[in-house]
Parts: structure tokens; sequence; C-alpha cells
């Protein structure tokens, strides 16, 4: 096998990877026909079970692929980011997830991969939660142990984690109510940007009141009552 035969091979895996992304992004795992895949890819169908075995080993090629370069972005972000004070760290990141779920650039695939998922379910879910979801909830969860601070219980982080995120996939999850609700929103760079603003002094104030009233502290057991016994 020459090197001439290894280009072309690793181009028409590429190119079914970019293809099988737009695709699955589209319609969904379950919808996308792979007869399609390889039609936008220019490819044989033989193609996909020769590079990944099946229409599953490409979708995992393309989560992988896709995690992979969502994470070097986060981590290029967390380490510009830890020199910044946690607000600024905060506002980086929910800037960067808006950006992956709302905008249609190629290099927020997985965002848009991931929303899919959540609707859809499929074998690959274990893979983009390692790969993707746990990566990007560990870095938020220590921006917001930082915010926090005096070691507050793992609880109280964890919903702050889930309330920042939940504000966010709301804006992608329902995009037909938003555009009822706020029809000036239209999902432009200069929208998202104040959207961003606007979850994260939100968030701050959430987290400040946190703080103040107190419930930082962990949390006592409930009393016994005479029902429990």
């Amino acid at each position: 096998m020459n090197m001439l035969f290894d280009d072309q091979q690793l181009d028409t895996r590429a190119r079914l990877v970019k293809a099988a992304a737009a695709i699955f992004v589209e319609q969904g795992f379950g919808a996308a026909k792979v007869r399609d895949i390889v039609a936008r890819a220019d490819a044989n169908i033989a193609a996909v079970n020769y590079h990944f075995g099946s229409k599953e080993g490409l979708y995992a090629a393309v989560i992988q692929y896709h995690s992979a370069q969502a994470m070097e972005n986060l981590s290029q972000q967390v380490t510009g980011s830890r020199r910044r004070v946690p607000a600024a760290q905060l506002r980086d990141f929910v800037r960067t997830f808006l950006q992956r779920l709302l905008t249609d650039t190629p290099q927020f695939t997985m965002g848009k991969l991931v929303a899919r998922e959540m609707v859809e379910p499929t074998a690959a879910f274990n893979l983009i939660m390692e790969k993707f979801v746990l990566p990007q909830y560990h870095a938020l969860r220590a921006i917001i142990r930082s915010m926090v601070g005096a070691a507050p219980p793992e609880e109280l982080v964890r919903r702050c984690c889930l309330s920042v995120v939940g504000q966010c996939l709301y804006y992608q999850s329902a995009r037909q109510v938003v555009s009822v609700l706020d029809p000036e929103f239209d999902y432009g760079e200069k929208d998202i940007d104040r959207l961003a603003e606007h979850i994260v002094a939100f968030s701050l104030g959430g987290v400040h009141q946190l703080v103040r009233s107190g419930t930082t502290a962990a949390r006592k057991p409930r009393p016994a009552r005479a029902d429990d016994r």
C-alpha cells in the first residue's frame, strides 16, 4: 500500500466524518441514512463499513473527533481564564457554551450533537458524557467552587452548575417559545453576547445571595419524624 493510497483513505475517512456530523445534527442519529452520508461525502457506501464497521461506529468517530476539538478549545479557555477572577471565568464559560449551542459554525458541532442526544439518547450517550459533558462540568464546577469558597457542600455546587447550564439550554431547546416571548432576540452574535452577560449577572447574583444567606453551610440532617420509624 503506497503513500498515495494511504492519503486517499484518510481523506475518505475525514469526508465521511464531516458529512456524517452535519447529517446527524440535521436529522438525529436514528433518522440519518448511510446512503445520504456517503452521497454528501462523495464516497462509496462500502466505505462506512471499511473505516468504521457500522453506522454506530461512524457516529462514535464523529463524537470522538468533535469532542476532542471542543475539549482542546476548552483547555485553552480554562488555561487563559485561570489568570482571571471567577466572574470573568464564568463569563468565558457561558459565552462559549452558548456559542456551541446557538451558532451554526462547524467548531460548535459537538454542542448540537449533545442537544440531539438529550432528546433522542443513543448507545453513545455514555461516550458523550465521558468525552464532552463531564469535562465541561468539572471546569464549571471549579469556577463555582472558587466563587462560593469555604468548602461548600457538593450539593450546592452541583445545583449552581445545573442552574447555569439550564439557563443556556433553554435558549436552544425552546427556540420557538423564545421567538414569541422575546421576538427581538435573533440568535446573532451580539444577542448571544448580551445573553451571556445576563446569565452571568443573574447567576452571580444568585450565588452571592446564597453566600450572604449562609446557604453554603453544610445541610443539617432532617430531624426524624414519627412516620420515619
